[in-house]
């Protein structure tokens, strides 16, 4: 039986930063919980769609070394996030469908540019 891959506790809950929490919102590896609130619900199960495919894709990384892909997909994942959004605020975008489409290019890239550069590092 498959044995269920979840992300740590620890790392699921390291992305809920508050107002208060200044530092949190400023690092690179989380997404801002005031801009997710602002998403739309497809926006939202979009990215989630599109995480569960690149975590999918890599989970023989994900077995080997889960520390290092959970903290490494948080930082794709906020970076693709932060990317969407700003492509998503051009005049000429159609908003979420930039939003979306974006995001859903860039995630899958990064992680896959971030692995590579891990495969390097180790191989050293």
């Amino acid at each position: 039986m498959d044995k269920e891959l979840s992300m740590p506790a620890k790392a699921r809950t390291t992305g809920r930063a508050t107002a208060t929490n200044v530092s949190a919102q400023s690092r690179e590896d989380i997404l801002n919980a005031r801009a997710i609130s602002t998403l739309g619900a497809g926006v939202v199960n979009a990215m989630s769609a599109v995480g569960a495919a690149v975590i999918k894709k890599h989970k023989p990384v994900l077995g080997k070394s889960p520390d290092w892909f959970w903290h490494m997909f948080a930082k794709c994942e906020a970076k693709a996030a932060r990317v969407a959004e700003q492509a998503a605020r051009d005049p000429e975008a159609c908003g979420d469908a930039t939003f979306i489409e974006v995001y859903a290019a860039q995630l899958p890239k990064l992680m896959t540019a971030a692995l590579e550069s891990h495969e390097k590092a180790k191989a050293k």
